[in-house]
């Protein structure tokens, strides 16, 4: 169950990303900035949901242990992802921090709309 509604919730936000460069109207180059700088952040929580979500119950320390390596290694991630592409690829910044905030804020909205609907008796 959990494992679905991250699925679902890394789906809107990578197709958010995807549709947020495809619209973005400085070129191809911003536009793949855009949308290069959401997939980082989509592909950083699924690293991290794979690592922190595992299948049964574990003892608490282990649960800490896997929570905090998720979160180590999503923001690992994240950091190579966007200084390769403006380092290697010489894409914009600009156009890569728009694509994260973009990501974020699709994720946000996703999260909110599961939330009002298990909400809801």
């Amino acid at each position: 169950m959990v494992r679905q509604a991250a699925l679902r919730q890394m789906l809107v936000v990578a197709l958010v990303a995807v549709v947020a460069g495809l619209l973005a109207p400085q070129g191809l180059r911003f536009g793949l900035g855009v949308a290069i700088g959401g997939v980082a952040i989509v592909l950083g929580s699924w690293l991290a949901s794979r690592i922190a979500l595992t299948e049964g119950v574990a003892p608490a320390n282990v649960v800490l242990v896997r929570w905090f390596a998720g979160i180590v290694i999503r923001w690992g991630v994240f950091l190579v992802v966007m200084i390769g592409a403006a380092a290697v690829w010489n894409l914009p910044p600009a156009a890569l921090l728009l694509g994260v905030l973009a990501a974020l804020i699709a994720y946000v909205v996703t999260v909110s709309f599961q939330t009002v609907r298990n909400s809801n008796p």
